[in-house]
């Protein structure tokens, strides 16, 4: 009889996992090392690059590789953010998350969905980094993005731009520029950044929202405020729709955090000139005189939180 019962007991404890196994995705396989320490962009943080690809995630459901993740050096902050659908400055938890960088690779079973595979970082950084937290809220400073008077002053993008083109490895550290300093973007980099002189100089090619999303970062960069800052949040109300392909200058440089390793200067970085006695416009004068669009400040929003009960390093 007791066996008869440690056997039920057994068979229950199996069912139950793998219920939970069915519930909550799993990566077929999957390797975690330490990586080396994030780099600064090219040329220190007084002139540099940064692209839409420089330290991006490549894989999983919706993209060219939907069975394959792989990150060659990413922050378990960065992890956070896509597992969880959150900024940084949405987690609450030890300094190091963006300081410390890991390599990762991973198997994804077939016909896998983007909330799966959001399930599937979560439980990976629930095993390997032991990762424990609780949801809270955090109010932000807002903004509305709008069309200022006049109009937009934007071209959309051509439809090759809409093409799902995945760069190849490298393609970031090798765009060009064009003769007012700006990057070009080939196809698959969606923006990319570069700085100097005191100015910051952005080109895009996205949605209105998808910049909103990026402009609360901007602000911080017009504040000279450190990378990682709070950062507002923006909301689009522009009404616009569809891609466009634009550039934008303004006074204002991200200071990195002192955690990030300094690169050497590279060969290609232009010359440095004499800052002038007008250094530029501001972000919000920059938006409206180059693009047509406007921030006005709104009231708080609220955010979900995450707040961090426990993670290991290794």
């Amino acid at each position: 009889m007791i066996r008869r019962m440690a056997g039920l007991v057994a068979f229950a404890a199996c069912a139950a996992l793998a219920q939970n196994a069915a519930s909550s995705p799993v990566f077929e396989v999957a390797s975690v090392k330490p990586a080396g320490p994030l780099p600064i962009p090219s040329g220190g943080s007084s002139s540099g690059s940064f692209s839409g690809s420089s330290f991006r995630m490549r894989g999983g459901p919706g993209t060219d590789d939907p069975g394959q993740f792989t990150a060659p050096s990413v922050s378990l902050g960065t992890l956070l953010e896509t597992a969880y659908g959150v900024r940084f400055d949405q987690i609450s938890g030890p300094d190091w998350l963006m300081s410390e960088q890991y390599s990762i690779s991973a198997k994804i079973p077939p016909n896998v969905t983007k909330d799966q595979f959001h399930l599937m970082l979560q439980n990976l950084l629930a095993e390997r980094f032991h990762l424990t937290l609780h949801h809270g809220t955090k109010d932000f400073p807002a903004y509305e993005l709008l069309v200022a008077n006049g109009g937009p002053k934007m071209k959309p993008s051509p439809p090759v731009a809409d093409a799902a083109t995945a760069p190849p490895a490298g393609a970031a550290s090798r765009l060009e520029r064009d003769k007012n300093g700006f990057l070009v973007l080939p196809p698959g980099i969606s923006n990319a950044m570069t700085t100097g002189n005191g100015m910051s100089r952005y080109t895009y090619r996205m949605t209105m929202a998808e910049f909103a999303e990026r402009l609360g970062s901007m602000v911080n960069a017009s504040n000279g405020e450190v990378f990682g800052a709070i950062v507002p949040i923006v909301v689009d109300k522009t009404g616009l729709t569809g891609k466009f392909d634009f550039t934008l200058e303004f006074v204002g440089l991200y200071r990195p955090p002192a955690f990030m390793a300094p690169a050497a200067p590279r060969g290609d970085q232009p010359p440095e000139a004499s800052v002038a006695s007008d250094p530029g416009p501001n972000l919000f004068t920059a938006l409206e005189r180059q693009l047509g669009l406007k921030l006005v400040k709104g009231s708080t929003a609220s955010l979900d939180l995450l707040i961090i009960d426990h993670v290991d390093k290794v």
